[in-house]
């Protein structure tokens, strides 16, 4: 507390350059309960062109003015939006009561289903996605899957490749079982276990890490930035010389070449990409 309290008299006696205070990596947290949750409104109509040709177009309501304006049909959910200077977090959630899936892809270039199920386009062919499955390069139409509409919460990231050309590509959750990658005692802390789940694939790849304690992990350095959201649990971030505490629902961009570790408070997970830094 007092080294937090410190600093900042310092500054206001005028003992530190002015700096000091933007120095701190709080801006790196984007708390969920601070954030907006976006009530959302995605509707297809079919349009009869030159010729009898019929297309589908969907439509897009934001917000509770538009969604007035949403027909009856209209699939409703919400949608909460994380920005980082790497790229953008967008977490839908959908409901069956309220339609099911449909969303349009735009932006967006990574894909995971955290529950329920989908379907999208995948290198042009559609294809069926199950809880726990990811999507490098979605395209076309977020829909229900063929088991109908359910409740279904996906996770979207728009971020930048590493690579020139990467692929479209589908990958399975079934396929990649979580490896344990720590455990033991941690500084008399208590065990300390950490599992990850991680799907590769050109350029990138998305990690869902699971964390039990009470505990830490290994500090790192990350060589590049990873932008995270938390799925379940509550945890106090290290970062640096600053420790923030986080929770189910709050997303975070771990910057490259500053220290990390996690303290768990109860058993966490996240998931989480690489970014490319401005």
């Amino acid at each position: 507390m007092f080294s937090k309290i410190i600093p900042v008299a310092l500054l206001a006696l005028g003992l530190l350059p002015g700096n000091a205070a933007a120095a701190s990596l709080a801006g790196e947290i984007r708390y969920g309960s601070k954030t907006p949750v976006v009530p959302m409104a995605e509707w297809e109509i079919r349009q009869t062109g030159r010729g009898e040709q019929t297309g589908a177009r969907i439509l897009i309501a934001a917000g509770d003015k538009e969604l007035a304006k949403a027909p009856a049909n209209a699939v409703r959910y919400d949608s909460q939006t994380f920005t980082f200077p790497s790229g953008e977090i967008r977490v839908l959630t959908f409901r069956k009561a309220a339609g099911g899936v449909l969303h349009q892809i735009t932006s967006e270039t990574q894909l995971f289903v955290a529950s329920g199920s989908a379907s999208v386009d995948v290198a042009g062919a559609r294809t069926e996605l199950q809880s726990g499955d990811v999507v490098n390069l979605p395209s076309g139409v977020l829909r229900s899957g063929a088991a109908g509409a359910e409740d279904t919460t996906v996770i979207l990231y728009t971020i930048k490749s590493t690579v020139k050309d990467p692929k479209a590509v589908v990958v399975r959750g079934k396929d990649n079982p979580p490896a344990v990658i720590e455990a033991g005692e941690k500084a008399g802390e208590g065990p300390a276990k950490v599992s990850v789940q991680r799907y590769a694939y050109d350029g990138n790849s998305i990690r869902v890490a699971r964390l039990s304690g009470p505990g830490r992990n290994a500090t790192a350095v990350p060589k590049v930035d990873a932008l995270i959201y938390l799925l379940s649990g509550r945890m106090n971030l290290h970062l640096g010389d600053e420790v923030f505490e986080v929770r189910a629902g709050d997303a975070l961009r771990e910057p490259a070449g500053i220290p990390v570790y996690w303290d768990i408070l109860e058993p966490s997970s996240f998931i989480a990409t690489n970014g490319v830094a401005p």
